[in-house]
């Protein structure tokens, strides 16, 4: 399996092997046309998921070197190679790829476990862009492996985007939320949450009004092919709902109803065999403690 994401992406779970990456510094920014080079280091931590156990064989990462925009080093003569993991040695580059294998040509592991690769002093070429930094475990005597392609961007000198927060952190349901980022004068900023894009450049700050749900905000800073994006939360403890079907199978309790939504909803009565089940399924009347009213209100308005 193959997965492609952003350097920073949270871990994967629907393979065996789940890989994360990390750069200092963040963002990485390319060589000075002059002058000493711009250094970078990696950091990738492999975790083992699912419920068995695994042999894990070799763990490989590759860096491209060349002078172009697609590389991310100039050269991988000078690269430090280290793995933290007891019986574990690095085995040797062929082919930009680095290689890490346990001394025992295996070594069976239980899920959770997880081992931190590092490729420490590469030196960043001049081209601004973004390179793949390429993972893959290989476990079972190679007969299974997950492969993991980062993308790991390269912004110029100066550049950086940083301190993406919201306050406040958790609002009532229609309440406001604002937005504050510190970013370099040359990022082209753009905010997005849930279909919604929004160009902040030469901005530092943004409201959004009534918030109904949960929501994920992301700020995307970018230059040229060059992108990073940085994300927050802010929680709606009591959000609106948005479904096409509602199936109750006991007594609804409600302080508020809209009449746009009482205008939308169709009952359809159920049949004598979901009566029937629902009979058998049904709590005791102990487990509610609360009782509906005991006849509907004639009208509901809007709150």
């Amino acid at each position: 399996m193959t997965e492609y994401v952003p350097a920073g992406a949270p871990l994967a779970a629907d393979d065996r092997v789940a890989f994360q990456l990390h750069t200092i510094p963040e963002p990485v920014r390319v060589s000075p046309s002059t002058g000493d080079a711009e250094y970078a280091r990696i950091t990738l931590l492999a975790t083992v998921t699912g419920t068995d156990q695994i042999t894990l064989s070799e763990v490989t990462v590759k860096v491209l070197s060349g002078t172009d925009s697609p590389h991310l080093a100039s050269s991988l003569s000078g690269v430090e190679p280290f793995i933290d993991r007891s019986g574990w040695t690095y085995t040797g580059m062929q082919q930009s790829t680095f290689s890490f294998m346990p001394s025992t040509g295996g070594e069976t592991v239980d899920p959770g476990t997880s081992l931190s690769i590092t490729l420490d002093r590469i030196p960043v070429n001049r081209a601004i862009g973004s390179s793949q930094v390429t993972a893959t475990a290989h476990w079972n005597d190679d007969s299974g492996s997950s492969r993991t392609i980062f993308e790991v961007a390269k912004f110029p000198p100066g550049f950086y985007v940083r301190d993406f927060t919201a306050s406040p952190v958790q609002v009532n349901n229609g309440g406001d939320v604002e937005l504050r980022w510190h970013a370099s004068a040359d990022a082209t900023l753009h905010l997005m949450w849930e279909g919604e894009q929004h160009d902040v450049t030469g901005r530092s700050e943004f409201t959004v009004h009534a918030l109904r749900h949960t929501t994920v905000f992301y700020l995307r800073a970018s230059h040229g092919t060059a992108e990073q994006t940085l994300g927050t939360v802010v929680s709606v403890p009591d959000p609106d709902l948005e479904v096409n079907n509602l199936i109750l199978t006991d007594t609804l309790y409600t302080n508020r109803m809209e009449t746009m939504t009482l205008d939308r909803i169709q009952i359809v009565p159920p049949s004598d065999l979901e009566i029937a089940d629902q009979t058998e399924q049904r709590p005791s009347a102990s487990a509610h403690p609360l009782a509906p009213a005991a006849a509907p209100a004639p009208n509901v308005e809007e709150a």
